[in-house]
């Protein structure tokens, strides 16, 4: 494919909305002119996921990367080593942009389906979940998060997160401007998610807050293992 045809396939996934992910595919040819200054997108997001990855020794490991939008995490986790990625999400624009980014890396070790995070089976189950600006995007968070904990030894979830100490989840409902898919539905504190995670086997974990985030929320990724987490 020569860079005419990239930019034309890349304009024709676009005309519904602009890609989520930038990418830089060969010759420099961009899904969009700049990554969004802001913690929740892939540039700055990535930045702080990798070291946690890392962390849990990602080669040879399967990974599933639950509501995957355009790809770019499963995509540089694969790259990571890692032996097989499943990304998944609800929108059919999104996965087909995944699957037309990997034809452009030429990577062999990840796939893409369209897939509901309701509609996951605990088997097999992978080593590794992520389900990064997810469980605040879905109609049920408590059905989300047991279905991220039944199917994963080790969970990575990046959210929106209520700035509190109690154990509550604020419903905030609404549409995004992302896609016709996402609204944003409710907004939880840590110690929410850590105790939905601990009833469903996951004792152990490991914050990373944003601290940088001027955003009304910020965001909060968590490594959450059956295993103790050091």
């Amino acid at each position: 494919m020569n860079s005419e045809q990239i930019k034309k396939r890349i304009g024709d996934l676009s005309e519904q909305e602009e890609w989520n992910h930038l990418y830089v595919f060969p010759g420099g040819i961009r899904t969009r002119d700049e990554d969004i200054e802001s913690p929740g997108y892939n540039t700055h997001k990535w930045q702080r996921l990798k070291p946690v990855i890392e962390f849990l020794n990602p080669e040879g490991k399967t990974m599933l990367d639950v509501g995957c939008s355009d790809g770019y995490f499963s995509i540089m986790s694969a790259n990571l080593g890692m032996k097989y990625v499943l990304g998944t999400d609800l929108d059919p624009l999104r996965v087909e942009r995944s699957n037309f980014a990997k034809e452009m890396y030429n990577i062999k070790n990840v796939d893409f389906k369209l897939l509901d995070v309701y509609g996951l089976r605990p088997d097999p189950r992978f080593d590794i979940v992520l389900g990064l600006g997810l469980i605040h995007r879905v109609p049920d968070i408590d059905l989300c998060i047991k279905k991220l904990a039944d199917i994963g030894e080790n969970v990575i979830v990046e959210f929106k997160t209520l700035n509190s100490e109690e154990d509550i989840c604020e419903y905030a409902g609404g549409k995004t401007k992302s896609n016709k898919y996402n609204g944003l539905h409710h907004i939880p504190t840590q110690k929410y998610v850590i105790n939905k995670m601990k009833n469903h086997g996951f004792p152990n974990y490991y914050l990373i807050d944003d601290e940088y985030s001027t955003l009304k929320y910020k965001r909060t990724i968590a490594l959450f293992s059956r295993s103790p987490v050091k």
